[in-house]
């Protein structure tokens, strides 16, 4: 049985790509022919750059491209096995999609969803299918980045969790099991230290480069929070915060730097302003107090991970060297 994606953006694309070059067949669905053409597209761009790289055949080329085909309803996901669901992140387009999924999906199907924060447990009640809902958090880019997050909501079965990380791995990826809460397992820890460094750095008078610097020689995280920040997109980078500091407290406050920049339309690399980061001023007090603040706050997250049981330590630790790329995990060598 093909695997349906619906909404074919880049992220749609991207598991429409690992899926098929996983050797599954897989059902790409948008109501914009448009998008389904630059879905198209997108995966013909993938191919063309690992076969550029050496990495794929010719032959193994066309057939993870006639691997894919289109729809544009969603009654179509009628006879696949699983739907990946992956619009727009907000919960009301997806609310509506997880409805339509409900109506259209055969009894047995297991329902996921590609939030990288929303609620699983709301999306399987809108579909009338809570203990068939998952979520199957992919990272950007999924045909590369090897996590996937599998998220379980509150009634979430075991059968079903267990199918979905079956199929992460079938797909050749890593999937790291996760209990239900905002922001998840790696945004949740990565976003509460790049807050505390963005606080830290704004009330000591330091330089982003400069607190970039210091948090990169410190490791084991490969680029600063306020590189990531541009390149995740500020506004973007905002809004979760603000979300995460309504759920969890002022620890994700996120300071005034931030919102004044996304106010003035500076968004990061998506705009061509943002955090700037050209100058090369040597690191200062205040460089090395971000960071000491930003691994404080990602190890402190990742033990309320551990404790309140969204993760096992080791999870937690492996989530974080293949999602933010770390050399070692926050829990490394501590104790549990």
């Amino acid at each position: 049985m093909p695997i349906a994606i619906v909404g074919a953006g880049v992220m749609g694309s991207e598991i429409a790509w690992t899926g098929a070059a996983a050797g599954r067949d897989v059902l790409l669905i948008d109501a914009a022919p448009e998008a389904l053409a630059a879905a198209r597209e997108h995966v013909d761009a993938i191919t063309a750059r690992r076969r550029a790289k050496g990495r794929l055949e010719t032959e193994e080329a066309a057939s993870i491209r006639a691997r894919i085909t289109t729809a544009g309803d969603t009654a179509a996901v009628s006879g696949c096995d699983t739907i990946v669901e992956a619009v727009t992140e907000r919960m009301d387009v997806k609310r509506a999609v997880f409805a339509a999924l409900g109506r259209h999906a055969d009894e047995g199907a297991l329902l996921a969803s590609n939030t990288s924060g929303l609620s699983i447990s709301e999306l399987g009640t809108a579909a009338g299918r809570p203990g068939r809902t998952v979520g199957l958090h992919f990272f950007n880019p999924a045909s590369v980045m090897p996590l996937v997050e599998v998220i379980r909501g509150r009634e979430t079965t075991d059968d079903a969790q267990a199918e979905a990380m079956a199929l992460a791995r079938a797909l050749g990826k890593t999937p790291v099991g996760v209990r239900e809460c905002p922001g998840f397992l790696v945004n949740r820890i990565l976003t509460r230290a790049m807050a505390a460094a963005y606080r830290v750095t704004e009330t000591s008078g330091s330089s982003p480069a400069s607190a970039d610097a210091a948090i990169v020689a410190a490791g084991p995280a490969p680029m600063g929070p306020f590189a990531l920040g541009n390149l995740v997109g500020l506004d973007t980078l905002s809004f979760l915060l603000r979300d995460l500091e309504a759920a969890y407290g002022e620890r994700f406050a996120q300071g005034s730097a931030l919102p004044e920049l996304v106010a003035a339309g500076s968004l990061g690399q998506k705009t061509g302003v943002g955090f700037a980061l050209a100058d090369q001023a040597p690191r200062d007090r205040g460089a090395s107090a971000a960071a000491e603040a930003f691994y404080a706050a990602a190890q402190d997250e990742a033990e309320l991970c551990r404790d309140e049981q969204v993760a096992a330590a080791d999870d937690i630790d492996l989530a974080m060297r293949l999602g933010a790329g770390w050399e070692r995990g926050p829990l490394e060598g501590r104790a549990s």
